[in-house]
């Protein structure tokens, strides 16, 4: 088992909020079986790695649950 990290960047034309956006994710060719987890969405221009969810960071940083 491995795993792919991989980005994209969707451009934006005008200045009205985005309504709706479609991830279409296409496996062709293979066999087994295939995992997409983590999927992630963010504003800006540079693809930044995981952050954690504000509910997590107690958790996180006193090693206690919430």
């Amino acid at each position: 088992m491995y795993f792919t990290r991989s980005a994209g960047a969707v451009s934006v034309t005008g200045i009205e909020k985005v309504k709706k956006l479609t991830v279409r994710v296409v496996v062709q060719d293979c066999t087994g079986t295939v995992r997409f987890t983590d999927v992630m969405l963010q504003g800006g221009s540079v693809a930044t790695a995981w952050v954690s969810h504000v509910s997590e960071q107690r958790y996180t940083f006193d090693a206690q649950e919430v």
